[in-house]
């Protein structure tokens, strides 16, 4: 691909990116203002709000209930910390400071991914799925758009043999343990062997040492891990909890993980082959997870 084919790419999803954050900050300030729809007013940014009252408890209570939400904190403690600086603004300030962040970090993550990626087929299926993934994040104001950063510089350090950055930078993200599976995607790949594990496995153990301290307070995060939402029910018994590791916002660093294993197919055929495949998979689930675990059940609640 060249250049100016890759510039154009990643411009158009750029200006998508910012159409879409300024569209949801006007439908915030209109909200103010305008009684457009009882449930979207409910709904903008419920994902901050959860996460703010949940700050509320403070580290020690971390994992206790929250009122605003029938689902418990599941974060790793270590969220707290990154969310302190966030925390300290008031509501009214902060939804918008994390509107700005999101779409920096975004932006880098689409600018820098041709230095990574050569193929157009494949970064046009990075940039639409981290597309979808970005306009629900920024409609609920949730996290995911951190995860898929954190992941990406990680993968972009090991790409650059830094690979002890590589292994902070990947548990930076681990505050959200889905993000654990871009460890052995990174093996599957051959990215990392075994014995290169070390430089992610010993920083993760430190973060985990209050755990190891506090068992109480492991017991508690994987109890909330379980946890499973009467609203949200699809036709297997598992898809509540699943929502919470697989749910569309998701699909800003699950199109990364994707990508990462499409580009590491040698062989052309092979590689169209997986591509076909992933990207169907990923499609008719993510079809299946909105319409019948989310939209279907919270219609009829």
């Amino acid at each position: 691909m060249n250049n100016q084919k890759s510039y154009s790419l990643h411009t158009y999803f750029i200006y998508i990116l910012i159409i879409i954050t300024c569209s949801l900050i006007i439908l915030r300030i209109l909200l103010y203002f305008v009684d457009i729809s009882a449930w979207i007013k409910e709904t903008k940014d419920i994902d901050f709000k959860i996460l703010l009252e949940g700050m509320d408890n403070g580290l020690i209570n971390f994992y206790d209930p929250v009122e605003i939400s029938d689902w418990p904190p599941y974060y790793l403690y270590f969220w707290y910390f990154l969310f302190f600086p966030i925390y300290l603004f008031p509501l009214i300030v902060g939804v918008y400071v994390w509107d700005i962040l999101r779409l920096i970090l975004s932006i880098v993550i689409i600018k820098e991914s041709p230095k990574l990626f050569k193929e157009k087929k494949d970064l046009l299926i990075f940039y639409i799925l981290g597309t979808i993934g970005y306009s629900i994040d920024a409609y609920y104001h949730n996290v995911n758009f951190l995860i898929a950063f954190f992941l990406f510089m990680s993968y972009y350090s090991l790409e650059k043999d830094k690979k002890w950055n590589a292994g902070i930078l990947f548990i930076l993200a681990t505050f959200k343990i889905t993000a654990i599976l871009f460890l052995p995607l990174l093996l599957i790949v051959k990215k990392l062997r075994f014995k290169d594990l070390i430089y992610f496995l010993i920083p993760f153990a430190i973060i985990c040492i209050p755990y190891m301290i506090f068992p109480d307070y492991l017991f508690q995060m994987v109890k909330n891990w379980g946890h499973s939402d009467v609203e949200i029910q699809g036709l297997l018994i598992i898809d509540s909890i699943l929502w919470k590791a697989l749910q569309p916002s998701h699909l800003m660093f699950i199109g990364l993980l994707l990508i990462i294993f499409i580009d590491n197919i040698k062989d052309g055929k092979r590689k169209n082959v997986y591509r076909i495949i992933l990207v169907s998979i990923t499609t008719i689930y993510y079809v299946y997870l909105t319409i019948i675990v989310f939209i279907i059940p919270v219609v009829f609640a």
